[in-house]
């Protein structure tokens, strides 16, 4: 056998001596501890062991009794370490309520079954949201703040620089103390929602819905229809209030602006109508002929004249009459018409 073989087998049985003295001298439970582990995982520890959950549950339940039914709820938000973060009771004839509960994680299931003993459950949900990885995020982020917190501290405590110097780090130590307080802010919501699952319940006796006729639910949502009506006009006046002395201030201003405008748009558009009217040329009659159409009259027709009417009272001219024809050269040396 080769010296390399007789080394290894030696350190295998030393290594093996060693593991046989050590479970001999280590107690019973971690020796169990070491088998169980060696075994592999049990089936109760699972992998969700480790890991953050938000979970949320919604049920809606049927009672008999509107009231007990209520009081037994809040008994057993109380008695699993819980409490009431919401609360809403519809009244009328059709009573009905919501409730939203913060109770501990660990005591979801057995608050379930105290929720189902009090009615009829008609509808259940729940919904279980990883939040490991935004748990850890956070983790990584605070860590990284205060570790920029620890050295900007201890540049503080040197006093090496300047004035200026010092003021930026107390300026930027400010910046990432905000950043912690942030950060430390989501990281306990976080884990109170973690820590706490959230419960919401619907309460509706049993019965309410069925006993009411056609009258009883025109008469419920008149009702509802005149309470939103007012809840409307409440608004309406509280809003009106509010902004009514704004709307005022703003319709005053607007309107002397635009009044303003008008008026010195008007004033511009007169003045511009004078100036084009002193620069206007006087006014110049065309050509008149002597006749309307413009063509000599026919001989022997009279000839046409416009003439002004006579004044009142003065005697109208006579027409004018054509001259006698001209005496044309006779054979016998006399002149005769022509």
């Amino acid at each position: 056998m080769s010296l390399p073989a007789v080394l290894l087998l030696a350190v295998t049985l030393t290594s093996a001596c060693a593991r046989g003295d050590r479970s001999e001298s280590a107690p019973p439970a971690q020796i169990a501890a070491l088998d169980q582990r060696a075994q592999g995982p049990s089936p109760a520890s699972t992998p969700l062991a480790g890991r953050a959950m938000r979970i949320t549950v919604e049920t809606a339940i049927l009672v008999d009794a509107f009231e007990p039914a209520m009081q037994r709820l809040r008994t057993a938000v109380d008695e699993h370490g819980g409490y009431v973060s919401e609360a809403r009771v519809h009244g009328g004839p059709h009573r009905s309520a919501s409730l939203e509960a913060r109770v501990p994680s660990a005591k979801v299931g057995a608050f379930r079954a105290a929720v189902a003993s009090v009615g009829e459950v008609v509808d259940d949900a729940e919904k279980a949201e990883d939040v490991t990885e935004q748990r850890a995020d956070i983790g990584a982020r605070l860590r990284n703040a205060r570790a920029q917190e620890k050295r900007l501290l201890d540049l503080l405590s040197d006093r090496t620089g300047s004035l200026a110097d010092v003021v930026a780090v107390e300026k930027q130590l400010g910046s990432v103390r905000e950043t912690i307080e942030q950060i430390e802010a989501q990281e306990r919501l976080l884990e109170g929602q973690i820590a706490y699952a959230t419960v919401k319940m619907s309460i509706t006796a049993r019965g309410a819905e069925q006993t009411l006729g056609a009258g009883g639910k025109i008469a419920r949502a008149a009702s509802e229809g005149i309470e939103n009506a007012g809840v409307v006009a409440v608004k309406t006046a509280v809003l009106a209030v509010s902004v009514g002395p704004t709307l005022l201030l703003l319709a005053a201003f607007f309107g002397a602006f635009f009044g303003a405008l008008y008026y010195a748009l008007r004033a511009i558009v007169r003045r511009q109508r004078r100036t084009a009217a002193s620069f206007r040329p006087p006014f110049q009659a065309g050509p008149m002929h002597a006749y309307p159409s413009g063509a000599p009259p026919v001989q022997g027709a009279q000839p046409y004249s416009i003439a002004a009417p006579p004044a009142q009272g003065a005697q109208p001219s006579p027409e004018p009459t054509s001259p006698p024809p001209a005496q044309g050269p006779r054979g016998d040396g006399e002149i005769g018409p022509g």
